[in-house]
C-alpha cells in the first residue's frame, strides 16, 4: 500500500447545529474558539508490516508446536540415500524391494526418469526429534536468509525494470500504449479475457505463475487506457494462472509431479481436469464479466475508485502530464497546437518501433526458453540482460543516461523483490523449526479412517491449510503426498483425489495466502491488499462451493 492511500491528515468536519448568538456567547465566555483537532484514520497495513506479523507468529510457533520429521528417501546415481530422523544416511542401491519395504508405492521408474527429484517422505516413520529451539536472533536471520534465497526472481524482476525503464523515458512504451488503445478502445474487457484465457492455458500446461510477474508493469497501463479499473487490470493474470495450475492437465510442477509422488500415472484422471479446467475457466470469467457490468453502470462500485487517481497518475503519468498542460494554456489555439504537438509524440518512430519489438522478443524467447529448455530465473535474466543493452544502444541519450535510466527502473521493483524475500523467509522459518512434518503428521491421523466422500472433502481443507505454510507445489508434493495417498486405499478412494484435492487447496488459498506471491503480485499493481480481499473473496466462497462439489463427484468416478 502506497503512501498515497495514508491520510494522515484528514480534518474533521464540524456542522453548525447550533444558533449564532449560541456561538458567540460560547466564545464570549470561552475567550476563543476551539480548534478542530485533526482525526488519525485506520488504514489497512502494508504488505511488509502483514509478513513481518505473520513471521513473528510463525517463529513463536517453532517453540510451541513440537518438532518431529519423517525418515526421506532420495534417489541419486542409481542409488537410494536414506536419510533417518535422527541423522544418520544410508545409501543403498535403488530397486523396487527397497521401495517395497519401506511401502513406498511409487514404481522405481518414477525416479529413474527423473520424475523425483527431491526426497520424498517415507510413510509411517514420523518420529518426534529434540533440538534447540532457533535463538531469537534468528527471528531477524530468517527474513535475510528469504532474500538471499529469493534472489533469482529479485534480480530477474530488477533487470526487468530497467529494461522497462529505458522504454519509458524513450517515450516507446507510452507510443506504443497510444496506439494499443486506438485499437482496443471499447474493446477492453475482451482483451482482459484473452489474456486471462493465454495464462491460464500456460499454467495448466507448464504452469506458469512466476513468467506472470514481467506483464504487470506493461498490461497495466495498457488495461486502464482501455477503460477498465484497477482491479480488472490486475485480476486477470493472476486469475488466470491461479485457475491453470488448480486444474492443471499436464502441469510438471504440480499435477505430474504430485501423481507420481502418489504412486499414480499423471494421465489418471486428465479427462474429468480437462472438464473440470473448462468450467474453472467459465466461472472466473463469468465473476469478472458480473463485475465489468457492474462499474459500468456506476464506476464508484468499483472495489479501486478510492485510488482511481493514484493509479493513473501510477500508470498513466505521461498521459495524465498531457492532460494537464492542455487545461494550463487555456487558449483554443495553443491548445490545438498542443494537442498536434503531443498527437506527432505518441506516433511511433522507427527506433521506437524497433525498440518495442526487441523487448516482445525476450517474453517470446523467455516462455520457449521455460517450456522447452527448462530455463529458471537465471537464465531469463540473462535474456533481458542481452535486450538490455540492445535497448540502451537503441536509447540515442548516450551511455550514462542510458544506464541511470536503467538503475531507476531497477530501483522501482526493489520493494517487490523485498517482499518476495520475507515471504520466502517464513517458509524457511518452518522448515529450519522442524514443525511442517509435525503438522503433516497430525493431519493425516485425524483424517484416516473416514468414509471416502468425508476423506476427501477433508483432504481438500487440509491442503488448503497446508498451502498457507507451504506456497510450493513442489515442495508440498514432495512433502505430503507419500503420507496422504496411501490414506486413500484405506477407505476405497483413488489416490486421483487426493492429487485434485492438494491442487485445489493449494491454489485456492493462492488467491489470498501472504506468504504466496499475491503480495508480489499487489505490489506491482499499486493495489492494497485490503481492496483485493474485498473483491476476490465472493470468488472464493463461490469457488470453495463448487470444488466441493467436485471432489464428491471425483469419489465415484475416478
Amino acid at each position: 500500500m502506497s503512501e498515497e492511500e495514508i491520510d494522515f491528515t484528514g480534518i474533521q468536519k464540524f456542522e453548525i447545529s447550533e444558533p449564532i448568538n449560541k456561538i458567540n456567547d460560547d466564545n464570549s465566555t470561552q475567550g476563543k474558539e476551539q480548534a478542530p483537532q485533526a482525526k488519525k484514520k485506520c488504514h489497512f497495513p502494508t504488505a511488509y508490516t502483514i509478513l513481518t506479523i505473520i513471521e513473528i507468529l510463525v517463529f513463536f510457533l517453532t517453540y510451541i508446536i513440537p518438532k518431529g520429521k519423517y525418515d526421506t528417501i532420495e534417489y541419486s546415481s542409481k542409488n537410494f540415500i536414506i536419510k533417518f530422523h535422527n541423522g544418520t544416511d544410508l545409501t543403498i542401491n535403488a530397486t523396487e524391494q527397497v521401495l517395497n519395504d519401506f511401502k513406498i508405492k511409487i514404481p522405481l521408474e518414477n525416479f529413474q526418469k527423473g520424475y523425483i527429484k527431491k526426497p520424498i517422505s517415507i510413510p509411517g516413520t514420523y518420529n518426534r526429534i529434540t533440538g534447540e529451539s532457533s535463538n531469537f536472533f534468528s527471528l531477524f536471520l530468517y527474513p535475510i536468509k528469504g532474500l538471499i534465497d529469493s534472489s533469482d526472481i529479485s534480480f530477474f524482476l530488477m533487470i526487468l525494470g530497467g529494461n522497462l525503464n529505458i522504454l519509458i523515458e524513450s517515450n516507446a512504451l507510452s507510443s506504443g500504449m497510444a496506439a494499443l488503445s486506438r485499437v482496443t478502445k471499447g474493446k477492453g474487457f475482451l482483451l482482459a479475457c484473452l489474456v486471462f484465457m493465454i495464462i491460464s492455458i500456460g499454467a495448466t500446461t507448464f504452469g506458469m505463475l512466476e513468467e506472470i510477474f514481467p506483464f504487470y508493469p506493461i498490461l497495466m497501463p495498457i488495461f486502464l487506457k482501455s477503460g477498465l479499473d484497477g482491479m480488472l487490470a490486475a485480476a486477470p493474470l493472476y486469475m488466470g494462472s491461479m485457475i491453470g495450475n488448480m486444474f492443471s492437465t499436464v502441469n510438471a510442477f504440480t499435477v505430474v509431479l504430485g501423481s507420481y509422488s502418489a504412486g499414480i500415472n499423471f494421465v489418471d484422471g486428465v479427462v474429468f481436469r480437462v472438464i473440470t479446467l473448462i468450467l474453472g475457466e467459465v466461472i472466473a470469467i463469468s465473476y469478472l464479466y458480473l463485475y465489468y457490468k457492474r462499474i459500468r453502470l456506476d464506476e464508484k462500485r468499483s472495489v479501486c475508485y478510492k485510488i482511481k487517481n493514484r493509479l493513473e497518475d501510477e500508470f498513466l503519468k505521461n498521459e495524465n502530464d498531457k492532460k494537464e498542460n492542455e487545461k494550463e494554456e487555456g487558449d483554443e489555439d495553443n491548445l490545438l497546437i498542443k494537442s498536434t504537438q503531443e498527437n506527432k509524440k505518441e506516433e511511433f518512430s522507427c527506433i521506437q518501433k524497433i525498440s518495442i519489438i526487441i523487448f516482445i522478443c525476450g517474453f517470446i524467447l523467455m516462455i520457449i526458453g521455460v517450456m522447452i529448455l527448462d530455463w529458471w530465473f537465471e537464465h531469463m535474466s540473462a535474456v533481458f540482460i542481452v535486450f538490455g543493452v540492445v535497448l540502451m544502444f537503441l536509447f540515442g541519450k548516450g551511455e550514462q543516461k542510458a544506464i541511470e535510466a536503467f538503475i531507476k527502473g531497477a530501483g522501482d521493483f526493489a520493494g517487490v523483490a523485498i517482499i518476495n524475500g520475507i515471504a520466502r523467509g517464513i517458509n524457511i522459518t518452518l522448515d529450519e523449526g522442524k514443525i511442517l512434518d509435525t503438522i503433516i503428521n497430525s493431519f493425516s491421523n485425524a483424517i484416516s479412517g473416514f468414509p471416502k466422500i468425508i476423506f476427501g472433502i477433508l483432504m481438500f481443507i487440509v491442503f488448503i491449510f497446508l498451502g498457507i505454510f507451504i506456497q510450493s507445489s513442489t515442495g508440498l508434493a514432495v512433502l505430503s503426498m507419500p503420507v496422504f495417498a496411501p490414506l486413500a486405499d484405506e477407505v476405497s478412494c483413488s489416490r486421483s483425489v487426493v492429487v485434485n484435492a492438494y491442487m485445489y487447496g493449494q491454489f485456492l488459498i493462492a488467491f489470498i495466502s501472504p506468504t504466496g506471491y499475491i503480495l508480489v503480485v499487489l505490489q506491482m499493481a499499486k493495489i492494497g491488499f485490503n481492496y483485493w480481499i474485498k473483491f476476490i473473496l465472493p470468488f472464493m466462497i463461490i469457488m470453495f462451493v463448487i470444488l466441493t462439489i467436485l471432489i464428491i463427484i471425483s469419489t465415484f468416478v475416478l
